[in-house]
């Protein structure tokens, strides 16, 4: 389709670039690509981080004036931004849709087969020798120095009480749950080919995903590769959606031929106290609890609700397990939507409750509160364990 009939265009990038990625850009990309191809990508950076809060239509006028260019030459010029990766078209009857992508690190670029090869040519051996010193890093010796940096404490005074505010900030906890699980990322490496994946974009977020959903879905190395790569996009990205979706799909297809693991019903059924079944909340993960409770495999809508609380960090793993019981108990044995286990949990965290017996203890209290408040409204969160609850719904189970 020619670009006067569709003039308009948006930008969209999921990413930003440092000065290190424009400085691989600008000596080792704009080789291949020529000067206008090159003025063309940083072009549309710019355009694209005064944009970050909307999403404004801008026309291809506005480019041809900005790089004096005629449309056949920003065609040529964006074809090269195509091939080479740097930027990714989409297109519908109305306008374009334009991706950018950030460049290959140094490193990647230099040892890839074809762009290497490709600057080597173009350049010569000795501007591409002098080229890759620019970006090699020397090992500083540090033999024969003595660490002298100053501390914190020995500029700056204690203070004599830490400051106090009320105020709310945006901000999320900093706070990790910390999963007692095992993932051999070297294994699972191994089994993904370079050629079909970007390795440099399995950040540290992606890697903590795919321990997470290792973890909850019992998936080992081999079969998480599998999901992986089924989630892989044609710019050898990783769609983290497409991963939860392919990593529940995996579990679904193992579990049915392989005998349920963790906890068996027996095992819930003769529970006999309170300090039993929240034994089993702290040690059993969200997914054998659940099977513990019903019996049978959890399912999938079930899975997405354990996958949402871990991600959003709110409660520890225990107090997700108790939520759980708590929940189920409220509703008689009922499994309600992801908002639901949401406003309870924020109520939770808001209140800095860390521990099951915390949680307990706050549930009563604010039963009391209200009752003594004589207090009824609407939209409030479910009613709060009485002191018999759990006695009642573990004698409901047997």
């Amino acid at each position: 389709m020619e670009l006067p009939r569709l003039d308009k265009f948006k930008l969209i990038t999921y990413q930003n670039i440092d000065i290190d990625e424009r400085n691989v850009v600008t000596l080792l990309y704009q080789p291949l690509i020529g000067c206008k191809a090159f003025s063309l990508y940083l072009t549309l950076w710019s355009l694209i981080d005064r944009s970050r809060l909307k999403t404004p239509i801008y026309l291809h006028k506005k480019l041809y004036d900005i790089l004096s260019l005629k449309p056949k030459a920003f065609s040529d010029a964006r074809k090269k931004l195509e091939a080479i990766g740097l930027l990714v078209v989409y297109q519908n009857e109305e306008m374009f849709l334009y991706e950018l992508k950030a460049p290959l690190t140094a490193e990647e670029f230099i040892k890839d087969g074809n762009l290497g090869a490709y600057l080597f040519t173009e350049i010569g051996k000795s501007n591409f020798d002098e080229l890759v010193s620019l970006f090699r890093i020397s090992n500083i010796e540090k033999d024969g120095f003595k660490n002298i940096t100053t501390n914190f404490d020995e500029v700056f005074d204690s203070l004599p009480s830490p400051i106090e505010t009320n105020d709310n900030y945006m901000s999320r906890s900093k706070s990790k749950i910390s999963l007692n699980h095992n993932f051999d990322f070297e294994l699972f490496f191994e089994g993904l080919s370079k050629n079909f994946v970007d390795h440099r974009k399995i950040t540290s977020k992606v890697r903590e995903k795919i321990e997470r959903l290792s973890y909850i879905y019992g998936l080992d190395e081999i079969t998480m590769q599998k999901a992986f790569m089924d989630s892989v996009k044609r710019d050898r990205s990783v769609d983290l959606d497409k991963l939860n979706h392919a990593a529940r799909n995996w579990y679904q297809f193992e579990k049915k031929s392989l005998p349920t693991k963790g906890v068996k019903k027996e095992e819930i059924t003769g529970v006999n106290t309170n300090n039993e079944i929240i034994e089993m909340c702290k040690n059993l993960k969200p997914v054998e609890l659940l099977e513990a409770l019903f019996g049978v495999k959890p399912a999938t809508a079930e899975l997405k609700i354990i996958d949402k609380l871990l991600d959003s960090e709110l409660l520890s793993e225990s107090l997700i397990n108790f939520l759980f019981v708590y929940v189920i108990g409220y509703t008689e044995g009922q499994i309600p939507n992801y908002n639901f286990f949401e406003k309870i949990a924020t109520d939770w965290a808001r209140n800095k409750i860390t521990s099951i017996d915390e949680a307990i203890k706050y549930n009563k209290a604010r039963k009391e509160k209200i009752e003594n408040k004589q207090f009824k409204g609407k939209n409030l969160l479910p009613k709060d364990i009485e002191s018999d609850w759990l006695d009642d719904y573990i004698k409901s189970t047997r």
